[in-house]
């Protein structure tokens, strides 16, 4: 497994009316990988997208999807509406191991996709 932690930049509420689906769009720095930006889509567990995150290879962009439970969904977008100085943060853990040197340059040979395995939001209240 590999962790990936990041600083979430910018927050945005998504709807789709067409396809009455609603989400939660962060646009992330990457903290633990050189020149890395990732853009996360969270959505209610209704929404049956699967926890996934896509990793390009000519550079470290990221793009995935995470479900969370229906309550937490509804919490979750209070919690990052909320004015601090500091930024939230998000950690994820993925199915395969990157290979990445001591200064955090990501090394893939293609593109990767990768099973969210474990997520953990870390959101400042005070």
């Amino acid at each position: 497994m590999q962790k990936l932690e990041m600083l979430i930049k910018t927050i945005d509420a998504h709807y789709d009316s067409k396809h009455q689906i609603e989400c939660i769009y962060l646009s992330c720095s990457l903290l633990n990988i050189a020149r890395g930006t990732c853009n996360i889509m969270i959505f209610d567990e209704k929404s049956n997208f699967q926890n996934k995150i896509t990793i390009k290879y000519e550079r470290a962009i990221m793009s995935g999807s995470i479900s969370v439970n229906n309550d937490y969904f509804n919490k979750l977008q209070n919690q990052l509406s909320l004015k601090n100085e500091r930024p939230a943060r998000l950690e994820l853990l993925i199915r395969d191991k990157l290979n990445i040197n001591k200064n955090g340059i990501l090394f893939l040979k293609k593109e990767l996709i990768s099973e969210i395995t474990e997520y953990k939001f870390f959101i400042p209240l005070l």
